[in-house]
């Protein structure tokens, strides 16, 4: 007994139904939309929060204004920025920012890569000094700050009564042009060094050992096995923290310069953060303020692109 199941006829030309239209069907409508509606959320916070401010800084840098509701906004163009590139506060500022960034380099970037390494080559031993190194980022900056004023006090900071044991006189860091600088970089080192060395501990974490032990076996040593593993695998962490490090850098030291010296003194402190606050809040001057905003983020826009182009070319992925 044959089963004879009825065959579809294709006739030449026929369109599926839903097609003659040229239109898309619904649920496909749907699937193109849905990856728009979940950005939508952050698309809208990015816009209310970070973008329509960054417009309304660049109106104001252009408009003679000082806060003050009953004023209204006179337009003078470019005359801030001018008048504020011209000013020995920002030439001063703008020197120190240099300075903090160049220092932050070897320390904050450079000098967690050995620590990191070191524990962790030690493995679990490690965890108690991950801890320690770990501790000061969970302290605020304002309370770093005012333990070392009292540190550094130099009529009875805990400094100055161990020169004095010591037979030495102990000088005012702080009150010195020369060395107040590095007080402030010293401080905001301590504070991040062990945040960084998490970092690049979380990056270390992606290597496997065993590749270090076949280059053991095949007779290198540790500095080869740094310079040629290592250091390689390791380089993307390295441009993250470079990038982020110097973005970041002058907004940590806001702090302790606003606590422990003012900017000052003779502005030997202060950077383009703390002049834009000065600008702004202090001589309420929101149009020099606010173009120094839009030129620190062309500073920090091009410092962003050199070091990705820099850094990211000499990056080695994993596969």
């Amino acid at each position: 007994m044959s089963l004879h199941q009825p065959q579809k006829q294709v006739v030449a030309g026929a369109v599926p139904a839903g097609a003659v239209s040229g239109q898309p069907s619904a649920r496909r409508q749907r699937r193109d939309l849905a990856p728009w509606l979940y950005l939508a959320p952050t698309v809208l916070l990015l816009a209310v929060f970070t973008y329509w401010p960054l417009l309304q800084t660049a109106y104001l840098s252009l408009v003679d204004w000082n806060l003050n509701p009953g004023q209204s906004a006179d337009f003078v163009g470019l005359n801030n920025y001018g008048r504020v590139a011209g000013s020995t506060l920002f030439q001063a500022a703008f020197l120190n920012t240099l300075i903090y960034i160049g220092a932050s380099i070897p320390l904050k970037v450079l000098l967690p890569i050995p620590v990191a390494v070191f524990l962790w080559s030690v493995g679990q031993k490690g965890h108690f000094y991950r801890a320690i190194l770990f501790l000061p980022t969970l302290i605020s900056f304002v309370v770093v700050g005012i333990a070392f004023l009292w540190i550094l006090n130099p009529i009875f900071g805990y400094a100055k009564v161990i020169f004095a044991e010591l037979g030495l006189r102990f000088p005012n860091l702080l009150a010195d042009p020369d060395t107040a600088i590095w007080v402030i970089i010293g401080i905001s080192t301590w504070k991040v060094l062990g945040f960084n060395v998490l970092i690049y501990l979380a990056g270390l974490a992606s290597i496997n050992k065993e590749l270090i032990e076949a280059m053991r076996m095949d007779g290198a040593g540790d500095i080869t096995i740094f310079r040629r593993l290592i250091w390689p695998l390791l380089t993307p962490t390295l441009t993250f923290v470079a990038i982020s490090t110097v973005i970041f850098t002058m907004q940590q030291v806001f702090t302790p310069i606003d606590l422990m010296t003012e900017g000052g003194p003779s502005n030997s402190t202060t950077n383009l953060f703390y002049m834009i606050y000065q600008y702004s809040f202090v001589t309420f001057d929101v149009g020099g303020g606010a173009a120094g905003t839009m030129m620190l983020f062309g500073f920090l826009m091009i410092m962003a692109f050199v070091q990705f182009r820099v850094l990211d070319r000499r990056a080695h992925y994993q596969q």
